[in-house]
């Protein structure tokens, strides 16, 4: 029952936040409209030391409308310390871009990434350092390829019982072309909701070279231990139900 309503009154809080937003920025021009990120991503644990990611991201220019993009990425994960883990996996896009009111063209791209993470923990705070190289294919008639770097330092701290407060910020940098990319920063709270299940929204800014896009972020995060023995009780005695 208490594990309900703490799910119920976050969920609350989720939608009306969402719904704030939407109607605190509908008047406002497409400069200033909050778009949306939603994320849902996890592990799932097949051994003691690999486990497979998953990550589904659906984006929109305004809140919960104007379709961006729909990004899912999965591959493969090897633990190689309690506190660092190497990934490797592939990714597809399918993206919008609105050149003019009436002119939407649809893409798609491949995605080949590597990817090394190490976690420290001091005082009860979180820090997590994350390198990434992705080797981008755009899918059409005539493909391309783009090669970049990100780096991510993300910070976690509780603030009481098992809400927490969470940002990080990310710089991406091409391997060709122009060297800056985008820079990513996330300023949000969560809370766990369940042993494998947390939850966080916040604020979310992308940083171009010539513009920026606002967004609210939110974020499911779950884990699952196949490797986990069944955790219902044996006993040689016949049950008592019928």
């Amino acid at each position: 029952m208490r594990g309900t309503k703490y799910c119920s009154g976050l969920l609350f809080s989720i939608v009306s936040v969402l719904f704030f937003v939407q109607v605190l920025f509908s008047q406002n021009s497409d400069e200033g409209n909050y778009g949306s990120w939603i994320l849902l991503c996890g592990d799932v644990k097949i051994h003691e030391d690999w486990s497979i990611p998953a990550v589904g991201i659906i984006r929109h220019h305004h809140m919960l409308d104007k379709y961006g993009f729909f990004f899912f990425r999965t591959g493969a994960s090897y633990k190689i310390s309690k506190a660092s883990t190497f990934t490797a996996g592939v990714a597809l896009l399918n993206s919008n871009s609105y050149l003019e009111p009436e002119d939407v063209v649809n893409t798609n791209q491949l995605w080949l990434y590597g990817e090394y993470t190490l976690k420290s923990n001091f005082l009860h705070n979180s820090l997590a350092h994350r390198v990434r190289f992705e080797n981008r294919r755009l899918i059409h008639d005539a493909p391309k390829t783009n090669n970049r770097i990100r780096y991510r330092l993300q910070y976690v701290r509780p603030i009481y019982g098992d809400v927490y407060f969470k940002a990080f910020d990310e710089l991406f940098l091409n391997l060709e072309g122009k060297t800056y990319g985008e820079n990513r920063v996330f300023i949000g709270v969560g809370k766990q909701l369940a042993p494998h299940l947390k939850a966080d929204i916040g604020y979310f800014n992308r940083r171009f070279k010539s513009y920026d896009e606002h967004m609210i972020r939110l974020s499911f995060n779950f884990t699952f231990d196949l490797t986990e023995k069944d955790l219902a009780p044996h006993t040689d005695q016949p049950s008592k139900a019928l």
